[in-house]
C-alpha cells in the first residue's frame, strides 16, 4: 500500500495531541485552577445543596438539560457518521474533482482518501459512544438521587447511621456527575480534533499545524478562559483547592 511517509507522521502527530492534551489536563487539573477543576467544586456545593433540601424543579431542570445537550450531540454523531458512510462510498469522483479544482489540495490515491475517511469515521464513532456513556451517567444520578432517602443504612450500630449513609450516598452522586462530565468533555474534544483531521485531506503540513492551534484552543478556554476566570474569582481565592475540602452536613 502506497502511503506518503509525511501521512503517517502526520497520524502520529494527531495521536500524540489528542492523547498527550488529555493526560496533560487531567494531570494539570490537580495542580491549578482548570474549568475542571472549578467545575467539581461547584458539583459538590450543588449536591450538598441537595442533601439539605432535596432535589427542586430547579435542579431536576438542571440535570435534564444537561442530559438533553449530551443527547443532542449522540444524534449528531450519528448523523455525521451516516454522511461520512455515504461519502466513503463516492470518494474517488468526489477528491478527484477537489484536487483538480483546488491548487492546495494534494491529490492522493483513493486507498489513502479512504483510510483518511475512516479515521474521521472511528473519531465520531469514539464520540457517539462517549455521548452515549455520559447519558447513562446523568441517568444514573437521578436514580442515587432517588434512592437516598431509602438507601440501605450501612452503620445501624452508629448513633448517626442515617448521616452516614447520606453522606456515601452523595459523595456517590459527585463523583458520578463528575464522571458523565467528563465523558462529556472527552467527546466535545473528539469534535475539536475531528475538525483537525479534516484539514488533512488538504494535505498533511495542515493536518499537523490545525492539530497544534486545537491543542492551543483546548489548553487556552481549559486554563486560560474568561468564564474560568470568572468562576474562579466567585470563590475569592487563588487556586480552587486552597479551600476546605467540602463536607456533606
Amino acid at each position: 500500500m502506497d502511503i506518503n511517509p509525511l501521512d503517517i507522521i502526520g497520524f502520529v502527530w494527531f495521536i500524540t495531541c489528542w492523547m498527550g492534551y488529555t493526560l496533560f489536563a487531567r494531570r494539570a487539573a490537580k495542580k491549578r485552577n482548570s474549568l475542571s477543576s472549578v467545575l467539581y467544586r461547584y458539583r459538590k456545593e450543588w449536591v450538598r445543596k441537595l442533601s439539605r433540601s432535596g432535589m427542586s424543579e430547579v435542579d431536576a431542570e438542571m440535570l435534564s438539560s444537561l442530559e438533553k445537550q449530551v443527547s443532542f450531540l449522540a444524534s449528531t454523531s450519528l448523523l455525521i457518521l451516516a454522511s461520512l458512510v455515504t461519502v466513503l462510498s463516492t470518494a474517488s469522483s468526489m477528491f478527484m474533482n477537489l484536487s483538480s479544482s483546488l491548487w492546495f489540495v494534494t491529490e492522493v490515491p483513493l486507498h489513502v482518501v479512504q483510510l483518511k475517511l475512516m479515521v474521521l469515521i472511528f473519531i465520531f464513532v469514539y464520540g457517539f459512544f462517549t455521548f452515549t456513556w455520559a447519558i447513562r451517567q446523568y441517568g444514573f444520578c437521578f436514580i442515587l438521587f432517588s434512592s437516598s432517602f431509602n438507601t440501605v443504612k450501612y452503620y445501624k450500630e452508629a448513633d448517626d447511621y442515617e448521616a452516614v449513609a447520606m453522606k456515601r450516598d452523595f459523595e456517590a452522586l459527585t463523583k458520578v456527575l463528575d464522571r458523565a462530565a467528563h465523558s462529556y468533555n472527552y467527546g466535545i474534544r473528539a469534535y475539536y480534533f475531528a475538525m483537525a483531521a479534516m484539514a488533512w485531506f488538504i494535505n498533511a503540513w495542515f493536518f499537523m499545524a490545525a492539530c497544534a492551534v486545537i491543542v492551543f484552543i483546548l489548553y487556552r478556554r481549559e486554563f486560560l478562559s474568561s468564564s474560568l476566570k470568572a468562576m474562579v474569582s466567585a470563590r475569592m481565592v487563588k487556586n480552587v483547592h486552597d479551600e476546605d475540602e467540602v463536607t456533606f452536613d
